[in-house]
C-alpha cells in the first residue's frame, strides 16, 4: 500500500512538490467555464490535488481545491463526513470549507508522521496545509484584528460563520430574537438588487403536524461596503452577541412553551398580535392586529383552512409524501429525546385562530396564558327555569373531552342524528346569542361564532367551507354558533333553484353534525320544513319585559360590582344587549373621568340610545 501511494502521483513524492494553480473563468460567448493553468499552459497533469481560482458569471470569486489522490480524499471523509461533495469520485472542494478544518488537518498530520509507513498520505497532506497557510496567512491576520474589534467585512464573513456555529437571528414574524446551529454558508448573487450576499443555513427545530423535527432555514446578510459591528448585522454569532443571561433564560422559555403549544389543540387566552403574512404587488407583507382574546392553537387545521399561506417547515407533508420518508430520521422519536439546548433552536409564534377576530394566523407563544372559565354563566341567562333545563340536560353529554358517539343511535345509518342543534329565534338582544355563550363556557370548550356572510353563499364555496367548518368545529369540541342564519333556512321553491341547492346543501351537511350547533334568527315565518327534523330543540326569545329586564340589569350590575339598583332602570325598554353595551359604557366613563357612579350616569346613556332608535324607527316609518 505503501508503494502504491508513493508512485501513485509521481509529483507527491517530491518534498518541494507545488501544487498547480489554475484559472477558471465563465465565457460569455460560450455560456461555459473555461480554465487555464497560470504557467501558461492548458491545464492536463495529473496530480494530488490542483488549486483553482475561479471566477463565475455573477463574478464570484471563489478558490477550490480539486482531488485526486484517493488517501487524500480518506483522509478528508474522516474529517468532514457531513460535507456531501467529499463523496464525489474527484471531490472539488471550497478551500473556506478546508480553512475551517485546518487545525484537525494539523493533528491528523503529526499522527502521520508517527506512522513512518504512510509517507504518500503524509506528503499530501503536508502539501495541502502548507497551501492554506499561505494562502490564507492575511486572512488570518485579518480574522485576529477584527476579533478584538468586534467588527467584520462582507469579504470576511465566511471566516465568522463557520459550520456547527451557534448563532442568534431574529424571527421575521415575531421580530424576537432566537437561536440556531449554522450547517453551512455560501455566497449568491441576488437577480433582483444585482448584488452578491451571504447565505447562511441554520439548523433550527420546527413541528409540522408529523413532529418535532430538525429542519433548517436560510438568512441573507446583503452585501455591504467597510466593517460593521456583528450585533448590527441579522444573524450574530453568539460569541459575539451582548445577549444576556436574563434574555437567553426569556428565548429558553419561549421554546419550551413552543414544545407545549405547537402539537395537538390548545385553548388558550392570548394578548397580543395576531400576524399574519399576505401579498401585495411586490413583495409580502407582515400583517399586524391585536387580537386580546381566545384563541385555538392548532397548526393542521390551519393548513387546511389557510392552504396557500406560506408556512416554511411548518407545512405538513402531504400523504405518501416522499420527501417524509427521505428526512424520516430528522424527526424526535419522543419528548425524552428533547434537551434543554433545543428550547433555543424552536419557533417564537404557533399557528391558530383567533375567535375575537374570526382570522387565522400566527402568535406568539410568550403571550398565552390559561383561560378561567365562568361556570356559572348559565345561572345568569334570564330565559323560562324549564327552558334552561332542557338546555342544560341536553349539552351534558357533552361534558368532558370525549364526544359523542353513535353507539346508541337510534337512526339505523351510522353518523346521523348525533348532533345537538338549537334553533333560537326571537328579536334582537333577547338572548339567543347568549345562550350560546353561557353553553360555551359552561362546557369549557371554545365559541365559534359564523355568519352567513363569512361561509358565502355560492354553491361551489359553500359545500366545501361549511363541510371545512363543521369538521373542525367538531374537533376542537367547539360549540358553533351560526347567526343569523335565515338564508339557508328559507322555504324552497320552484322559482329561485340555485337558493334550493344552497338549502339543500346545508340540510345535507346539518344532518351529519355530531358536535352543538346554534342556529339563530329574527324570522321563522319563511323556514323550509325540511329544518324541522333536523332541530334537537327550538327555543323561542319573545320581547323582554320589566321582569326579564329588571333580572338581566341585576345579573350585569352585580357581575360588574357597580353600585347601582337594576329598579332605576327597568323601566326603560332596553334589550339585552343593549343593558350590556350600557354598563360597559358606564365603566369606561367613571374609570376616565373619574367620576363616582350613579343612576342619572346610566339614565343619560340609556336616553341617548332610545333617542337615536327613535330618529331610525322615524325615518323606516316616513320611507
Amino acid at each position: 500500500m505503501q508503494n502504491n501511494n508513493i508512485v501513485e502521483i509521481e509529483n507527491a513524492t517530491i518534498e518541494n512538490w507545488k501544487w498547480p494553480c489554475i484559472d477558471e473563468w465563465y465565457n460569455r460567448e460560450r455560456w461555459d467555464m473555461e480554465r487555464k493553468e497560470r504557467d501558461g499552459n492548458v491545464d492536463q497533469r495529473s496530480d494530488p490535488f490542483k488549486v483553482i481560482y475561479s471566477v463565475d458569471e455573477h463574478r464570484i470569486h471563489n478558490i477550490f481545491v480539486e482531488l485526486s489522490s484517493q488517501p487524500l480524499i480518506m483522509i478528508l471523509q474522516d474529517i468532514i463526513p457531513d460535507n456531501s461533495v467529499i463523496l464525489d469520485k474527484e471531490p472539488r472542494i471550497n478551500a473556506q470549507d478546508l480553512y475551517h478544518v485546518l487545525e484537525k488537518l494539523r493533528t491528523k498530520k503529526a499522527e502521520l508522521e508517527k506512522a513512518s509507513n504512510l509517507t504518500g498520505e503524509k506528503l499530501y497532506l503536508k502539501s495541502l496545509i502548507k497551501f492554506l497557510e499561505q494562502e490564507y496567512e492575511r486572512t488570518n491576520e485579518m480574522r485576529a484584528r477584527m476579533i478584538t474589534q468586534n467588527k467584520v467585512s462582507f469579504g470576511m464573513l465566511w471566516v465568522f460563520y463557520t459550520p456547527n456555529l451557534p448563532v442568534w437571528y431574529t424571527c421575521e414574524t415575531s421580530h424576537q430574537k432566537r437561536g440556531g446551529i449554522i450547517s453551512s454558508t455560501s455566497v449568491e448573487f441576488n437577480y433582483m438588487t444585482q448584488q452578491i450576499e451571504f447565505h447562511i443555513n441554520i439548523k433550527v427545530i420546527d413541528y409540522d403536524s408529523v413532529g418535532f423535527k430538525h429542519c433548517s432555514i436560510v438568512r441573507k446578510i446583503g452585501y455591504f461596503k467597510g466593517e460593521v459591528s456583528f450585533s448590527s448585522l441579522p444573524v450574530m454569532p453568539s460569541e459575539f452577541s451582548k445577549i444576556e443571561d436574563k434574555m437567553k433564560k426569556i428565548i429558553a422559555e419561549n421554546g419550551k412553551k413552543f414544545f407545549k403549544l405547537a402539537s395537538g389543540k390548545h385553548l388558550k387566552n392570548y394578548k397580543g398580535l395576531l400576524l399574519r403574512w399576505k401579498k401585495s404587488e411586490t413583495c409580502m407583507i407582515l400583517e399586524k392586529v391585536n387580537a386580546n382574546g381566545r384563541v385555538m392553537i392548532d397548526l393542521e387545521s390551519f393548513a387546511i383552512m389557510n392552504p396557500d399561506y406560506e408556512m416554511g417547515n411548518a407545512l405538513p407533508p402531504k400523504k405518501c409524501d416522499f420527501e417524509l420518508l427521505v428526512n424520516i430520521d430528522a424527526y424526535f422519536e419522543n419528548d425524552k429525546e428533547i434537551q434543554e439546548a433545543d428550547f433555543l433552536l424552536a419557533p417564537a409564534v404557533v399557528y391558530g385562530f383567533s375567535f375575537e377576530l374570526k382570522q387565522w394566523g400566527q402568535f406568539d407563544v410568550s403571550e398565552f396564558e390559561d383561560i378561567e372559565f365562568d361556570k356559572d354563566s348559565l345561572d345568569y341567562l334570564v330565559i323560562p327555569p324549564d327552558q334552561k333545563d332542557i338546555i342544560k340536560g341536553l349539552v351534558s353529554q357533552y361534558v368532558g373531552p370525549s364526544k359523542v358517539t353513535d353507539d346508541n343511535g337510534l337512526d339505523p345509518i351510522r353518523n346521523k342524528g348525533n348532533g345537538c342543534i338549537f334553533l333560537c329565534y326571537g328579536p334582537p338582544g333577547t338572548g339567543k346569542t347568549l345562550t350560546a355563550e353561557s353553553v360555551a363556557e359552561f362546557l369549557e370548550r371554545p365559541l365559534w361564532t359564523l355568519t352567513a356572510h363569512e361561509l358565502g353563499t355560492k354553491l361551489e364555496d359553500l359545500e366545501q367551507q361549511l363541510a371545512k367548518v363543521l369538521d373542525i368545529a367538531y374537533k376542537w369540541n367547539a360549540v358553533l354558533l351560526l347567526d343569523e342564519a335565515d338564508i339557508y333556512f328559507v322555504r324552497r321553491s320552484t322559482a329561485g333553484l340555485n337558493r334550493n341547492m344552497m338549502v339543500g346543501i346545508f340540510l345535507r351537511l346539518l344532518e351529519h353534525y355530531q358536535g352543538i350547533l346554534f342556529l339563530t334568527t329574527n324570522r321563522v315565518e319563511n323556514f323550509d320544513e325540511a329544518i324541522c327534523s333536523r332541530i334537537s330543540m327550538f327555543l323561542h326569545y319573545p320581547e323582554l319585559g320589566p321582569k326579564e329586564r329588571r333580572e338581566i340589569w341585576t345579573n350585569f350590575i352585580k357581575r360588574a360590582k357597580l353600585p347601582l339598583i337594576a329598579d332605576d332602570f327597568t323601566k326603560y325598554k332596553s334589550n339585552g344587549r343593549e343593558i350590556r353595551n350600557v354598563v360597559n359604557i358606564v365603566q369606561r366613563v367613571a374609570r376616565n373621568k373619574g367620576e363616582n357612579l350613579n343612576a342619572y350616569l346610566v339614565i343619560n346613556i340609556i336616553e341617548a340610545i332610545q333617542k337615536f332608535k327613535g330618529k331610525m324607527l322615524n325615518a323606516k316609518n316616513y320611507k
